[in-house]
């Protein structure tokens, strides 16, 4: 069970791998689309649908980037079956990832929808075996006709339905979070821990999925919370070496150094040397100066017009920019001082970091963007 678990979690990362273009290809051209019209004075493009001129233009590339925004449950569910069961899988898990767009079903419905194309590929090329002249029939027509056809049954049929509804539920629940001050903070703690948790690990990888899902919805309020507090572990530790220098070795130093830019850009992965030291310690501490920094960015006011760009220049996309940067800045402080005062950063032993490391699927997803 624990194998199987761990090649699911394999096959889930490269599902997202290949959906992470995608999502932050067509956010930033939303975003870049929206800022033009912000700065004509237009808060809604959609008023130029019907018009003409340079604002029209503006409207149509911003509609480019909504449609790659809407491939994110295609994208994710074809390659979660091909990561599982090869090219064979690939039309099952488009279609079942189509299937759960045109039902509702949203990210939950994407997923299940590409592990049964890919688990069912298997099953059918281990099951059907054809010899002679008849053998290429297999991967050409029986293939396709019965993982196209089942995983469309499944989709339409079976689990469009409850899982349409209860994908409703979630975002009726989590839009409902965003309108009410103490519950936007909660939520902002809930996101900002699960960011921290295991820095790229599949509980961190659910909150930003999570967030970037509720993109197509119009929601945008959750992925500022989990923007900044994807920037807050790595500026945490690297203020840390700064601020006490002598309680890191040489090792640190130089992973602080890396930790200022990743930081900055929005890469978790700056802070996991420093977390792995001691991760008793250092994974509360990161979860607390998550939690903390993503509830005072929306304490202070921060608040959504666009589809929030990552990293900590995405201040330019989000109302009240000041409020975000006091948030993260104020997070990787409480990291930094808990680190200082709680950390052992400065022997000789020798620490491995993901530099001599070979990079695995998760490292690949942290270093596009998140």
């Amino acid at each position: 069970m624990k194998k199987w678990l761990s090649e699911a979690k394999q096959h889930l990362m490269t599902g997202i791998s290949f959906a992470l273009p995608i999502i932050i290809g067509g956010s930033l051209v939303v975003a870049i689309a929206k800022m033009i019209g912000f700065g004509f004075g237009v808060s809604n493009l959609d008023d130029y649908a019907d018009a003409s001129g340079f604002l029209h233009y503006v409207y149509l590339f911003q509609g480019v980037g909504w449609t790659a925004i809407g491939l994110l449950n295609v994208i994710l569910a074809a390659y979660i079956a091909y990561s599982i069961g090869g090219k064979p899988a690939l039309a099952a898990g488009f279609v079942g990832g189509s299937l759960a767009i045109s039902t509702n079903a949203g990210f939950l419905g994407a997923v299940i929808a590409g592990f049964f194309a890919g688990y069912l590929t298997i099953l059918i090329k281990n099951k059907v075996q054809i010899k002679g002249a008849a053998a290429s029939t297999v991967p050409l027509i029986i293939l396709p006709l019965i993982t196209v056809g089942l995983t469309g049954i499944l989709m339409a049929l079976v689990l469009g339905g409850p899982l349409g509804a209860l994908n409703q539920g979630l975002i009726d629940w989590i839009n409902s979070m965003t309108q009410s001050g103490t519950n936007k903070v909660l939520l902002a703690v809930i996101l900002g821990a699960m960011i921290g948790f295991d820095l790229g690990g599949p509980v961190n990888k659910a909150a930003w999925m999570a967030g970037n899902a509720l993109l197509a919805s119009g929601i945008y309020l959750p992925n500022i919370m989990i923007n900044i507090a994807i920037c807050i572990p790595p500026l945490g530790y690297a203020i840390a070496t700064v601020i006490r220098r002598s309680k890191f070795n040489a090792t640190f130093r130089e992973a602080g150094n890396g930790a200022w830019i990743m930081g900055m850009i929005g890469i978790t992965e700056g802070a996991i040397p420093f977390t792995l030291r001691n991760p008793l310690k250092m994974i509360p501490l990161n979860m607390i100066g998550c939690a903390a920094g993503a509830a005072i960015t929306i304490l202070l006011g921060a608040y959504d017009k666009m589809p929030p760009i990552g990293g900590l220049y995405g201040a330019i996309s989000i109302g009240n920019p000041f409020a975000y940067l006091i948030g993260g800045i104020s997070g990787a402080l409480i990291i930094a001082i808990g680190a200082v005062l709680l950390g052992n950063f400065n022997d000789e032993e020798e620490v491995k970091t993901s530099k001599t490391a070979k990079p695995t699927e998760e490292d690949e997803i942290e270093l596009v963007l998140e």
